[in-house]
């Protein structure tokens, strides 16, 4: 799977799911249902390199700031959240993760339950185990580590905005 083809596979969820976050859940989850068994695990292999993409300080220092706080598993959740947000998004927020004080606030940027569509459809397909990379669970972000004392002058927007 190409990263257009995955993007657009993200964008058609969120089309799907309209407005409504949790939402994108069951359309992704309906949208993998369609594929081959081979396309499914293409489309994890994928959303892994996505997640590893993601894994960067600055970004944990956006969520940090965007959630209130942010443990190293809530991170991850805000990461399948970020992925779920579509392309221009997610490569706005690798660009500038200040950008993000352009999203509508919300109660929580986190996803966790979008991870799991690919394994459920898999399953649901007879495939049995899904393929997944588990290094991520290992993996420090990388770039430069940061206290919560800096993060107002790092992301000043997004300090504004929530507050900070």
């Amino acid at each position: 799977m190409t990263d257009d083809q995955f993007w657009t596979a993200i964008e058609t969820v969120r089309a799907s799911a309209g407005s409504d976050t949790e939402a994108r859940v069951d359309a992704l989850g309906k949208h993998l249902s369609e594929l081959t068994l081979e396309e499914i695990q293409d489309f994890q292999r994928k959303y892994d390199q996505m997640i590893h993409v993601a894994n960067r300080w600055d970004l944990w220092g956006a969520a940090y700031l965007m959630n209130g706080g942010c443990s190293d598993d809530g991170f991850r959740y805000f990461c399948h959240w970020l992925i779920s947000e579509g392309r221009e998004r997610f490569e706005s927020a690798l660009a500038d993760p200040d950008s993000l004080a352009e999203v509508p606030q919300q109660d929580y940027f986190e996803l966790e339950s979008f991870a799991y569509e690919a394994l459920k459809a898999y399953e649901s397909k007879g495939g049995g185990e899904l393929e997944r990379d588990f290094t991520i669970e290992l993996a420090p972000p990388v770039g430069e580590e940061w206290s919560e004392d800096d993060l107002p002058e790092r992301f000043p927007r997004l300090a504004e905005k929530y507050e900070v």
